[in-house]
């Protein structure tokens, strides 16, 4: 972890005299069932407090087109890190869909993000280690700790003018993305109860898919399974841990592929999603990879949550691309170079 503040900011800031840094807060005013909407003021003002010398906006969106073009504006205008200076930074408040827009501005840009949780899922700030409570948040941005962390790069195959999409947790089909594709479409979404409904929904119909996998440029499998998930960070359907030895600083792509298995052992091994000891099951196969071609029969990709498209798919790993705010360490931990 390092700290992208430096030393103690001087009155001259990187936008011009006497001009601090500023921190832009994202809000999706209907994340957590509203919740984000309740917490934004508050946020806000401790930020205030605590950064008194830099310029904090809220920015409330009314729509995931205006949310992503917004974050996209805040990030080409802003200010990058410089010897003795704070960097601009852009934080996010609501769930993984406003994380995942705050992902793709930030992306291969310097600019820190911070994601304040308060969605049903919350699965990238899980899996990349940022702080669960917005008071941690807030001190991890006072003291600049960030975590430098992998992205997963996500292109279309049958559409090549379309812009990468950047992905910091999963990208999954087959089964699992049926499952996410129907708690997105409920109109009640209770998180986990949500997503636990939906595997058993699925469960009763659902029929084992033809995949076409590409590896790193050169291994074909072809496969019968229920769901092939890659994973840069491990988490997915609200803490669902579906690739456990997903690591999102060691410049590789973790690879779930669950193998066909019946409904009473899918419904038997569910509570092991959640801590990842299901991988040990013989149906079920891990790799890791750069690299991925996914291509199969009825298939669409979800990426944090969000769909993306139906495939052919190009997933790759780029190491180092996105700078997240971090827990602080503890005192008897040492801060590495």
């Amino acid at each position: 972890m390092t700290s992208v503040f430096g030393e103690a900011r001087s009155d001259e800031g990187l936008h011009g005299p006497a001009d601090p840094a500023r921190v832009t807060l994202l809000v999706s005013p209907s994340a957590g069932h509203g919740m984000a909407h309740i917490m934004a003021p508050g946020i806000a003002l401790q930020l205030r407090r605590r950064l008194p010398h830099t310029w904090v906006d809220v920015e409330v969106s009314t729509s995931a087109h205006q949310a992503r073009q917004f974050a996209a504006g805040v990030v080409a205008h802003a200010a990058r890190a410089s010897a003795g200076q704070r960097p601009d930074v852009l934080a996010t408040l609501g769930g993984d869909g406003t994380a995942s827009i705050g992902i793709n501005a930030c992306a291969g840009s310097g600019i820190p993000l911070a994601v304040f949780p308060a969605g049903t899922g919350d699965d990238f700030r899980r899996g990349a280690g940022s702080p669960a409570r917005p008071a941690r948040v807030i001190d991890a941005i006072v003291d600049g700790f960030t975590k430098r962390i992998d992205l997963m790069r996500a292109t279309s195959s049958a559409d090549p003018d379309r812009p990468p999409y950047w992905v910091g947790s999963v990208v999954s089909t087959g089964y699992d993305a049926r499952v996410n594709r129907r708690v997105n479409r409920s109109v009640v979404n209770l998180g986990k109860l949500s997503y636990a409904a939906a595997v058993f929904q699925e469960a009763m119909h659902f029929k084992p898919l033809h995949y076409v996998l590409g590896i790193d440029h050169g291994v074909r499998r072809d496969v019968e399974a229920l769901l092939v998930a890659v994973g840069n960070c491990g988490y997915f359907g609200g803490g669902i841990n579906v690739c456990p030895a997903a690591d999102p600083t060691d410049g590789e792509l973790d690879v779930t592929i669950v193998h066909p298995v019946g409904v009473g052992t899918l419904m038997r091994e569910f509570p092991n999603l959640y801590n990842g000891t299901f991988v040990r099951l013989e149906q079920v196969e891990t790799l890791r990879c750069t690299s991925i071609h996914v291509d199969g029969d009825g298939l669409f990709a979800l990426a944090d949550g969000e769909e993306i498209g139906d495939v052919p798919i190009d997933l790759d790993v780029v190491p180092a691309s996105l700078d997240v705010f971090v827990n602080r360490p503890l005192p008897h931990m040492t801060t590495p170079e």
